[in-house]
C-alpha cells in the first residue's frame, strides 16, 4: 500500500512532537519530517514533495497564509490541513480557495483531527463547525488560486524576492550564485509574466502579494562546508 506523505510544521515544539506520536502510529500515513518555523517547511516541501502538509498557526516567521501560499506555489496539488488557533480573514479566503483542504481548532481533539486528516487524503473538504464559528470576518483577500505569484517558478520569485528588496541584477547575481545575464533574463520573464513594465513595479507588486516578508534565510543558499 502507497503510504501517504506529510509533513507537519507548527512553532510549538511539545505540540509537533505529540502529533508526530500521533501520525506515527497510522500504517496509511509516512511522517516525512517536522519542522517548527515557516521556513523550514517551505524547505522540507520542496524538498521532499510530500501528498499533505498539515500546519499550525504558531509559525514564528511566517503567517499560516504566507506559509500555505509559497508552499502551493512550489509543490502543485499539495492538499493542506490547518490547526486554527487565532485565525484571520485571510485564512477565511485561503479555506475558500480550496477544494481539497481541512481546517480544526488546535484545541481540537485527536480523533477529529484524524477524521480531517483522512478527509484531506481522500480529496475533501474537513472544515469543522468551530472553525467556521471562529472565522465570521469576510474575506479581505483575492483567493490563492487567482494569486500571480503562483505562475512564476521558484527561481523567478527568488530573483523577484531579491528585487523587491531593492538589489541590482549584479548583487543578486552574487548573492544567488547566478551570472548577471541569467538574472537578467530572469526579471524579463517574470516583468512579462506578471504584464509589468519595469522593475520598480514588479517590486511593488512583490511587496502587495507579501512575497518579500518571507523571511530572508529562505531565500539564501545554503554554504557549503
Amino acid at each position: 500500500m502507497k503510504k501517504i506523505k506529510i509533513v507537519l510544521a507548527d512553532g510549538n515544539n511539545l505540540f509537533v512532537d505529540a502529533l508526530k506520536l500521533v501520525l506515527e502510529k497510522e500504517p496509511e500515513i509516512a511522517l516525512l519530517s517536522g519542522a517548527c518555523s515557516g521556513v523550514d517547511a517551505l524547505r522540507n516541501c520542496i524538498d521532499l514533495q510530500p501528498d499533505v502538509a498539515v500546519i499550525g498557526e504558531v509559525l514564528p516567521d511566517l503567517t499560516i497564509v504566507e506559509a500555505a501560499k509559497e508552499i502551493r506555489r512550489s509543490v502543485r496539488g499539495i492538499r493542506f490541513l490547518f490547526m486554527i488557533r487565532d485565525g484571520s480573514a485571510d485564512m477565511l479566503s485561503l479555506l475558500s480557495s480550496m477544494d481539497s483542504v481541512g481546517a480544526v481548532r488546535q484545541s481540537c481533539d485527536i480523533p477529529e483531527f484524524l477524521s480531517a486528516l483522512r478527509s484531506v487524503i481522500r480529496g475533501e473538504r474537513y472544515i469543522s463547525t468551530e472553525v467556521i464559528e471562529y472565522l465570521k470576518n469576510p474575506p479581505s483577500d483575492e483567493p490563492i488560486s487567482d494569486d500571480p505569484l503562483y505562475y512564476i517558478t521558484q527561481r523567478e520569485r527568488e530573483v523577484l524576492y531579491w528585487v523587491s528588496h531593492g538589489l541590482t541584477n549584479k548583487e543578486i547575481s552574487e548573492r544567488i550564485f547566478l551570472s548577471e545575464k541569467t538574472v537578467k533574463n530572469h526579471v524579463s520573464h517574470i516583468l512579462k509574466k506578471l504584464d509589468l513594465s519595469d522593475r520598480t513595479k514588479a517590486a511593488a507588486f512583490a511587496w502587495q502579494e507579501g512575497l518579500p516578508l518571507i523571511p530572508e534565510d529562505f531565500f539564501t543558499p545554503v554554504k557549503m562546508n
